[in-house]
């Protein structure tokens, strides 16, 4: 990666709120959702008397709670409110929720919006059901950028350089060969081409993914549209298909997105 680019980076970072904001990540995830600090701070690799400090800041101003009879905390009761506050301000998910919801409808299977975070970490930040056997995400699960066919949305538009980097140095579902590595750049040429891109027991045995980049001016990607089911409830012909309708989908709200 470029060196100098990421030294201008450390030039302005705030190592206490990043630190804060990895502690929100941390306790987002389910098999966090309740722990201590020395859980957190193990997970993290920070010193527990760091760790406390940020929690004791954050316990504050509500953004995160203690349970004061279990010794472990929690995410706060207003972050609910900041996301209500965020999600009416975020004029692009009232954009794409109409979609999310269409693609459903269409194909059955559950479809959800995904968005980068960070330099290695996506979100699932909105999603719609499919039907009594979709396959289920909570919204504000993190994934590595390396996982799942949202993943190679985000992949395919970065430098070959930063992409080889992630795909060696941040695994998330599944590490990578070598060969796989370089197998992946002519997987990206047909992503490319196709504008969809499908994955089948790839990542994880039985789930089948479909998804589209929504490419904003510059061919940068900051989020992607994807849908995910049973493998064994679709043939590779319908998942051709539904990447079609996927990839219609992420063409208009990428227009819609680029015209606001």
């Amino acid at each position: 990666m470029n060196v100098s680019k990421n030294k201008q980076k450390r030039k302005y970072s705030v190592p206490a709120l990043e630190n804060a904001f990895e502690i929100l990540r941390v306790l987002s995830r389910n098999r966090f959702k309740e722990s201590t600090v020395t859980e957190i701070a193990n997970a993290l690799s920070l010193s527990p008397a760091t760790c406390y400090r940020i929690l004791k800041s954050l316990e504050d101003v509500s953004v995160v709670r203690y349970i004061a009879d279990k010794k472990r905390y929690t995410l706060g009761p207003y972050l609910v409110a900041l996301g209500e506050r965020a999600k009416e301000h975020l004029d692009y998910i009232s954009i794409i929720k109409p979609y999310l919801e269409k693609v459903t409808e269409q194909t059955g299977m559950t479809s959800m919006l995904v968005n980068k975070v960070s330099k290695d970490k996506v979100a699932l930040v909105d999603k719609v059901e499919g039907n009594d056997f979709g396959v289920s995400v909570s919204i504000g699960r993190h994934f590595s950028i390396t996982d799942g066919a949202f993943g190679m949305c985000f992949l395919a538009y970065l430098d070959k350089e930063e992409r080889i980097y992630h795909l060696k140095e941040n695994p998330g579902l599944k590490s990578f060969s070598e060969e796989e590595i370089t197998s992946i750049e002519s997987c990206i040429v047909q992503l490319k081409q196709d504008g969809y891109f499908i994955t089948n027991g790839d990542y994880i045995k039985g789930l089948c993914g479909i998804a589209a980049p929504i490419i904003s001016e510059g061919d940068n990607v900051e989020m992607s549209i994807a849908l995910i089911g049973f493998s064994e409830q679709y043939e590779p012909s319908e998942l051709k298909a539904k990447g079609l309708l996927l990839k219609e989908a992420a063409s208009v709200i990428s227009w819609k997105i680029g015209s606001l």
